[in-house]
């Protein structure tokens, strides 16, 4: 009788701590929704993009924030995408750094950078940025095909 008494004081106190759980995470307002899951082959390891109610303001443009977390918390960062519905605007960003990918007649890949400080960019490769340049030679590409490109790909400019 004893050991059942032990055992749902347990049990109420593990239901009650994850009813607590359960609404902090859900308090921030983001949406926590899997969008993508891949592997970047680098040492940032396996990549997991969730979905955010999250708005970036570029130019006058909203784009929609996912965010992207890697086996190596130092590695995540932001996917803002362009709502237009075309291919055109893919921001990259961090508190660190910012690179914007496009869709041109050449091809998709990243086009610009920004980074907060010398010691920031020092930590990123320039061979590898111009490899990038063209991740795939297609005019149009679709935003998950792109967004996961970017996950993967992104880690290996970091030297």
């Amino acid at each position: 009788m004893k050991a059942k008494v032990n055992f749902l004081k347990r049990f109420a106190v593990a239901a009650v701590a994850l009813l607590f759980v359960s609404s902090a995470m859900f308090a921030d307002g983001e949406t926590n929704e899997v969008y993508l899951t891949g592997a970047t082959n680098t040492a940032a390891g396996d990549y997991v993009v969730t979905g955010t109610d999250d708005v970036y303001h570029f130019q006058g443009q909203e784009f929609t924030v996912y965010n992207v977390y890697y086996d190596d918390p130092s590695h995540n960062m932001k996917i803002a995408v362009s709502n237009d519905g075309e291919c055109n605007s893919f921001i990259a960003y961090t508190g660190g750094y910012w690179f914007m990918y496009n869709c041109t007649k050449e091809g998709f890949g990243v086009r610009k950078s920004m980074f907060n400080s010398a010691t920031i960019r020092d930590g990123f490769d320039s061979r590898e940025y111009q490899s990038q340049s063209v991740l795939v030679k297609t005019r149009k590409i679709e935003q998950d095909q792109a967004v996961g490109l970017i996950a993967a790909y992104l880690p290996k400019l970091q030297g």
